[in-house]
């Protein structure tokens, strides 16, 4: 589930509280609401976090160029959003009203069938489970428009000097950053591949809505229809980054230790909140095969979730 998150900043601190505490309970576990004060405020938790849409108070200016801004008018005329320069509601109405415009606003546009893409996250606690051999693999198993395997492990092993420029950008939600990507892509073996960071220490501050909008401008291009990320685990301090991929493949290994280790990683995802997660994820035995052999992809699809593929597209079951 997509949990949205909104920001209030409004002077009138009583106002802000009472109708973050009224977003917070009315949108249940999908809507996260903060309030602050001043811009400055705003500011400082922006550095280290995101918000999907920020309401601002009349006499305060939006100052954030990268952020869905609605300003809260105090003049009935504008008892459903304005869409002008930045959109606009009546901040004295129901809570209803409002979260049901808000709602609108966040409501991710419907994309055509061409710009469709399924995003695969390979993760696991253990080592030398055949993470990325399997990333791989479900990246090259794409016979619709290709794949593409993106690379977070802990310490790139692909002996290509990845572009550091790419999470760079994401954080600054540049416009830069199609282009960036194209001469980033490198091809090999009729698959596509993207190192986006090198070591563990340039891809740590990622956070989910990160990979979000990343997904966001691939689908927009049109041009994979299978994003697989292969993921280490030391790249990740934002564990919320599993709920952002439509299917999580988790290697397992079968001897002793390593199953002790999956079940402290169990129940520690579990007291994280990502019970859902784990619980959805197809833990599998990764052979030791190359990524584009038979007994890969056998094993593949005997793990569930992708079996051969129709000509229709995807046949996920």
């Amino acid at each position: 589930m997509r949990v949205r998150s909104i920001g209030i900043c409004d002077r009138d601190i009583e106002y802000a509280t009472v109708l973050m505490d009224s977003l917070n309970h009315r949108g249940r576990d999908e809507i996260r609401a903060y309030a602050f004060t001043d811009t400055e405020a705003l500011g400082k938790y922006l550095e280290k976090n995101d918000l999907d849409i920020v309401l601002f108070g009349e006499d305060i200016s939006p100052k954030e160029q990268n952020i869905r801004s609605v300003i809260l008018s105090e003049n009935p005329e504008f008892k459903e959003v304005s869409v002008t320069e930045h959109n606009v509601i009546f901040k004295y109405q129901s809570i209803s009203v409002i979260l049901g415009e808000l709602e609108k606003l966040m409501k991710p546009a419907e994309i055509s069938v061409r710009k469709r893409c399924r995003f695969i996250g390979v993760y696991s606690p253990l080592g030398r489970s055949g993470k990325t051999r399997l990333a791989t693999a479900l990246a090259a198993m794409d016979e619709v428009r290709g794949g593409l395997y993106i690379g977070l492990e802990n310490y790139s092993g692909a002996g290509e000097v990845p572009c550091t420029d790419v999470f760079y950008l994401v954080k600054q939600r540049s416009r830069e950053i199609s282009q960036v990507l194209e001469s980033a892509i490198i091809r090999k073996d009729d698959l596509c591949f993207l190192y986006a960071s090198g070591t563990y220490m340039d891809s740590r501050d990622v956070q989910a809505a990160d990979i979000e909008w990343l997904n966001q401008e691939l689908t927009g291009s049109g041009r994979f229809s299978t994003v697989c990320y292969d993921i280490g685990s030391a790249a990740v301090e934002d564990m919320e980054i599993l709920k952002t991929f439509d299917l999580l493949y988790i290697p397992v290994l079968q001897d002793g230790i390593s199953q002790i280790k999956m079940g402290i990683f169990r129940k520690m995802a579990r007291g994280m909140g990502l019970g859902e997660e784990i619980a959805r994820a197809v833990e599998i035995e990764v052979p030791d095969a190359d990524y584009n052999s038979s007994e890969m992809v056998r094993a593949i699809w005997n793990a569930g979730k992708i079996t051969p593929r129709r000509r229709d597209g995807y046949s996920d079951r």
